[in-house]
């Protein structure tokens, strides 16, 4: 295991780290939860357990299909280009539209005793947009590390992953009269209303997926 992967991979926990969906939950955890300390590290406890029992299991089907069954590897690195280059894409195309922004609710059952279930459901919901994470578990099952190892560098590929919600979330309970109002703003500007027309998102997405496709025939194909 080199530097350089050890480095590639923190490159992608970072990427991977700034996931919308787990850091707006945590916002609205903070906002409406009715004992948001519990809920909201229970909630953290779910969702980074499932993350890394998923990067795990992914890795280890990796590791066997690939030794079972040569050049599987570089099927998936292309699969994953060209999927992510296909759905930057369509986002782009979103992007040059107006479009109703979806709002985030805390649904009435979460509470400090069910937050760790929601936080496993809302990671597997989570799940297409881990291009990070898939990417990161085919390097690692590539370089033919050992097990032991490949799961340490895992665990601490989940705690990247995990530190901005974590940091989000007690932020908000220790500051949290003097952050409520801006934690509401923000919620409020980035999940209710419509989203205008965007050329420069636009612009930014098509560029991302003809970077993928570029890494798809030069580099991975």
């Amino acid at each position: 295991m080199t530097g350089g992967l050890l480095w590639g991979l923190t490159g992608l926990a970072l990427l991977d780290s700034v996931n919308a969906t787990t850091i707006w939950i945590v916002i609205v955890i903070l906002l409406g939860a009715k004992r948001p300390a519990p809920t909201g590290w229970a909630f953290m406890l779910g969702a980074a357990a499932s993350f890394l029992a998923i990067a795990a299991a992914l890795y280890l089907g990796l590791s066997f299909a690939e030794s079972a069954l040569d050049g599987f590897g570089l099927w998936v690195r292309r699969l994953l280009f060209a999927a992510l280059a296909a759905a930057l894409a369509v986002m782009g195309v979103r992007r040059l539209r107006p479009r109703e922004r979806r709002g985030y609710t805390l649904p009435a059952w979460v509470n400090a005793w069910s937050a760790l279930p929601f936080g496993v459901l809302a990671t597997l919901g989570d799940l297409p947009n881990a291009f990070p994470m898939v990417l990161a578990v085919e390097r690692l099952a590539d370089a033919d590390a050992a097990a032991p190892a490949a799961l340490a560098v895992l665990v601490g590929y989940t705690l990247v992953y995990a530190l901005p919600s974590v940091l989000i979330l007690a932020a908000g309970l220790a500051f949290n009269a003097e952050l409520r109002e801006q934690l509401e703003s923000m919620l409020s500007g980035r999940t209710s209303g419509t989203a205008e027309p965007s050329p420069k998102a636009a612009a930014a997405c098509f560029a991302g997926a003809a970077a993928s496709l570029a890494v798809l025939v030069f580099w991975v194909g």
